[in-house]
């Protein structure tokens, strides 16, 4: 073998070994399934990294980027991608690089990314990583949606080329546009081992969580608490005209309308309107919630010219059709989410203070007896301009105070998101425990607790969820679970992930109400949280959704008397409309069943 071709060779395996490098972080190669490390690779993107990437799409004006330091052991740069709000898609602000090597149809590739959430509305932020040729059609290798919170989550994704995608005709593209987030990206690689590996054999993110497992103990437990704690007797006597027991009368016992809060956020045009999608809205609203709060109609950016009709309307429609409502706050202390033209008084805390206290006595007196809740302070761990320029969190006090004045048979929350997400200590979650203390021991007539629960890809084990109430269990407030959005592609995982979120909140006794934020995906902030699809059709959480709350957590039975007229009727507590049937004659009455036991004479005459 000549010296030349020796040096071709060593060249060779000098250029792969780059390659390979470049495919994984320098502290952590990228193993296969089995353990051993991968061959070497090709990487498929520029050499000049992060360099590479630029802004597309239809609302590329809406994104920002910028390489920023990273603190991570394997890389110290990353690409930091920031979405202001108003993407009507997520595909229409990217971030996209080109593909400067062939890949051929059959080869296997590996994408490696590492992604964190820097800033967003629920601090998780989103990307889907797309492969795909850069033009129209846009055929794609891979489509992935991912999330993540403030810490660095390593996202791998390998994927097989169903067609060739020539050199410099294609791109990998990160979506961006997710409502206002920002986020990083870094330790990026795509790399093509052609038919060195085997699709099954590379590593592969799978989206799932702690305890879903069908026999987990946790839900056994759980299960167990709802019979316990969900449940009451209601003791029956019915009699005859002269008031003696009848015996053997046939008691159907049906519940009407539960206790416990199974709603969702509305929208007051969808209330009001008169298309199809309008009437299925309004039919689904009557069918599947028993509680409602408008999700954008009573905030103060809506409200600064006073109410509009058409949510005194809506409102109206909601109440006549016997469905209880929260309001929707009063108070989102950031200049993000405050009108507009209160930022005139920016310098004027004077004035700020008069304006605001003026906006809360002004909506709580408009909605004086028609709302059972109000969120007064929504989300002050990340919004907060406002409590900042009036002196810090005892102006809260004021706005609670205010409230009740205006409204005092209105339960006032404190609302705020990051509370069942991430670990097991957050600060976000000692901030929210620490307001809501505060606010307690400083006489503000704080009367409930907000949770919010917005879930990408990173979902909460529900073991860890019990174990947050139970933390702010020790208020002695009742717990409403305000926004839940499970915001997954995959229908199967997020009917399941459903079903354990409401079978875990619905066991701890802490916990009034369960709040969907949406359930079409035609009117979703995230549309992949809704349960409908766009044509209307369920997705499994949909009939997730009904089988708990209509069969499994609902009662209707039918009793007899015994020879003193009595018969014991054990139910979730709620409104019952009971049929009494006896020797031919039958009454319809209604009864309630309520904790400690509820009682009723029946006289059938």
């Amino acid at each position: 073998m000549s010296f030349h071709k020796n040096r071709s060779i060593l060249h060779c395996l000098f250029i792969a070994g780059l390659l390979a490098l470049s495919s994984c972080s320098a502290n952590s190669p990228i193993k296969a399934t089995d353990g051993h490390p991968l061959p070497p690779g090709q990487s498929v993107l520029p050499s000049s990294g992060l360099a590479a990437y630029s802004l597309f799409g239809i609302q590329l004006q809406l994104g920002k980027i910028q390489i920023v330091k990273a603190d991570h052991p394997d890389f110290n740069q990353a690409i930091q991608v920031e979405t202001s709000p108003g993407a009507r898609a997520e595909w229409y602000t990217q971030i996209v690089a080109p593909v400067i090597q062939p890949v051929k149809k059959g080869d296997v590739l590996l994408a490696h990314f590492w992604l964190k959430c820097d800033d967003s509305m629920t601090g998780e932020g989103y990307t889907t990583f797309v492969f795909e040729i850069a033009h129209d059609p846009f055929d794609k290798a891979v489509e992935f949606k991912i999330s993540s919170g403030p810490k660095w989550k390593e996202v791998f994704i390998p994927f097989q080329a169903k067609i060739d995608f020539p050199a410099d005709q294609a791109h990998v593209a990160f979506r961006a546009g997710f409502d206002r987030q920002t986020i990083e990206l870094g330790g990026i690689s795509v790399v093509n081992y052609q038919s060195l590996v085997k699709f099954e054999d590379l590593p592969q993110t799978k989206i799932t969580y702690a305890g879903r497992d069908p026999n987990a103990q946790w839900r056994k437990d759980a299960l167990a608490r709802i019979e316990k704690i969900r449940k009451g007797d209601l003791d029956v006597y019915v009699t005859d005209a002269a008031g003696a027991p009848v015996p053997n009368a046939e008691i159907h016992a049906v519940l009407r309308r539960h206790a416990f809060g199974f709603g969702t956020c509305v929208d007051a045009d969808l209330l009001l309107g008169k298309s199809p999608d309008a009437v299925r809205y309004r039919q689904t609203v009557l069918s599947l919630f028993n509680r409602a709060v408008f999700e954008n109609e009573m905030k103060w950016q809506a409200t600064w010219n006073g109410v509009p009709p058409d949510v005194d309307l809506a409102l109206k429609w909601l109440r006549d059709n016997n469905i209880p409502v929260r309001g929707h706050n009063l108070v989102w202390p950031s200049w993000k989410w405050l009108p507009t033209e209160l930022k005139a008084y920016q310098k004027d805390p004077k004035k700020l203070r008069e304006i605001t206290a003026k906006h809360i006595t002004y909506m709580v007196s408009h909605f004086r007896g028609q709302l059972v809740d109000w969120d007064v302070v929504n989300e002050p761990y990340t919004n907060h301009d406002l409590i900042d320029l009036l002196g810090g969190r005892a102006v809260m006090i004021d706005w609670y105070k205010l409230a009740h004045a205006a409204d005092p048979n209105c339960i006032l929350f404190l609302n705020d998101f990051g509370i069942m997400e991430g670990g097991a200590h957050s600060e976000h979650r000692d901030d929210f425990y620490n307001n809501i203390k505060y606010l307690q021991d400083n006489g503000a007539p704080i009367g409930g607790i907000g949770m919010q629960s917005h879930f990408g890809t990173d979902l909460a084990a529900p073991e860890a969820m019990l174990k947050i109430l139970d933390r702010f269990a020790i208020f002695n407030l009742p717990i409403e679970m305000t926004e839940v959005s499970i915001s997954l592609q995959d229908g199967q995982l997020q009917s399941d992930y459903l079903r354990d979120y409401m079978i875990a909140m619905f066991s701890h006794p802490s916990v009034n109400d369960i709040m969907l934020w949406g359930f079409w995906q035609g009117r979703h902030w995230r549309p992949d949280g809704g349960i409908f699809a766009t044509d209307w059709s369920m997705r499994p959480a949909a009939q997730m959704w009904i089988d708990l709350t209509q069969k499994q957590w609902t009662t209707n039975v039918t009793v007899n008397t015994d020879d003193h007229g009595a018969a014991e009727i054990r139910g979730f507590y709620g409104d019952y409309d009971l049929s009494v049937t006896s020797g031919g004659k039958n009454k319809t009455v209604t009864a309630q069943i309520e904790p400690g036991g509820s009682r009723l004479i029946v006289q059938i005459q």
